[in-house]
């Protein structure tokens, strides 16, 4: 297990962002966040795909789905479809 900042973190697969095993996904994100997401990614230096790919994986081990789905429809959260 390693640690980041004190805090000990499980750690990942070396796949991790590895492009052999990655599915593309297309999803749309508010301006803020998307602009936030990019400043992260040039600041540490890595990918938006490899920070979001992380942070799901964070997110899904430690929050059961029932859990995620009333946060998520409390905070907003919907189905998003483009209209025909």
């Amino acid at each position: 297990m390693a640690s980041i900042r004190g805090q000990r973190v499980l750690e990942f697969s070396p796949r991790v962002g590895h492009p052999d095993g990655a599915q593309r996904i297309t999803v749309n994100l508010a301006g803020d966040v998307s602009d936030e997401l990019r400043s992260v990614a040039v600041r540490c230096s890595v990918s938006e795909s490899s920070i979001v790919e992380i942070a799901l994986r964070q997110l899904l081990r430690r929050v059961s789905p029932a859990a995620l789905g009333a946060f998520l429809r409390e905070h907003g959260g919907c189905l998003r479809r483009r209209r025909s």
